[in-house]
């Protein structure tokens, strides 16, 4: 289900809570990896035998690895829904978040991703006054 498909289910302010909240546990998973990755690091400086190396050196590396993919989502995820919260204002009455999603669909450049900003584009209308416009 992408991320039209969700806010049209949950209404925009639920899913842009629901998207801080993932984000933010992608930053907390990479804390977690971070200790994981310094832990092992001061393991490997213990001097212990090689199965105590080994065992520190693929913890190092899982920690890392979680680390670096953890805060390549934080940050794509927390950029999406930023991109699209900047523009969720209706022009003319200035209420926020209150409109229903007519359309979505992906821009004609290939996006790599579909959370990435500017990878999507909604049109939507106000339930307030009717005006319509484009995230």
């Amino acid at each position: 289900m992408g991320a039209a498909d969700r806010i049209r289910k949950l209404g925009f302010r639920r899913w842009y809570e629901r998207a801080l909240i993932e984000g933010h546990a992608y930053l907390v998973t990479s804390f977690l990896g971070m200790i994981l990755a310094v832990a092992s690091i001061e393991l490997i400086g213990q001097r212990a035998g090689t199965e105590q190396t080994l065992l520190a050196l693929t913890g190092g590396l899982i920690g890392t690895a979680v680390v670096l993919y953890g805060v390549r989502r934080y940050l794509r995820v927390i950029a999406f829904a930023e991109s699209l919260g900047d523009h969720a204002t209706c022009g003319q009455c200035r209420t926020y978040a209150a409109f229903s999603v007519l359309a979505s669909g992906l821009p004609d450049t290939e996006a790599v991703e579909a959370d990435e900003p500017g990878s999507m584009w909604l049109k939507v209308k106000c339930r307030k006054c009717g005006h319509e416009w484009t995230l």
